[in-house]
């Protein structure tokens, strides 16, 4: 009896020791892929602060990241479709307009990478997330002029661009 009581104990303490490893491994994960992107502090807040990254492996991390930052890109674009609406100056609407071009294409290109994750052609996944990565970038290139960005599109489109550099990070380790 005394033997099995001891054997149940081992056996607790190293199931124990291991869950501690293990999650260990994971946050090091987060801060590993992280420290990678250009954006560290937008990567450990989006990824530590959803709840689904627990436990995850790096394809579990690049779908939590899409689907971060599709919900990201909706967001800027929304916003953008606010700032067209009430903009009164026609410089200022032109730009607009051709920011909503782009924030639809990168919606697009977002929502195609779940499949190429999926079937991991992790090589589509980086183009395409590339490709989702330069519509912000693009949007904030037509303000190179007065009159200005708005403060908070640009930090919008500051927030989207650093979260799709995480999925670019792991498409690149996923590739290996």
């Amino acid at each position: 009896m005394k033997l099995s009581y001891i054997s149940a104990l081992f056996l607790l303490v190293s199931l124990l020791s291991i869950s501690f490893t293990l999650t260990s491994v994971r946050a090091d994960l987060i801060s590993d892929v992280c420290s990678k992107t250009q954006k560290p502090a937008i990567c450990l807040s989006a990824l530590r602060g959803d709840s689904r990254s627990k436990g995850a492996n790096l394809e579990g991390l690049a779908a939590i990241s899409i689907d971060i930052s599709l919900k990201n890109m909706q967001s800027a674009h929304d916003l953008v479709n606010t700032l067209f609406k009430q903009a009164t100056d026609p410089k200022l609407k032109t730009r607009y307009s051709s920011c909503l071009e782009n924030y639809n294409d990168g919606i697009d290109d977002l929502r195609g990478l779940p499949a190429l994750l999926k079937f991991r052609d992790y090589a589509g996944l980086n183009i395409h997330a590339s490709a989702a990565l330069d519509d912000p970038s693009t949007c904030d290139d037509n303000f190179s002029d007065l009159p200005a960005e708005a403060p908070q599109l640009k930090a919008a489109s500051d927030k989207v661009q650093g979260l799709i550099g995480i999925i670019l990070v792991i498409s690149n380790l996923l590739k290996g």
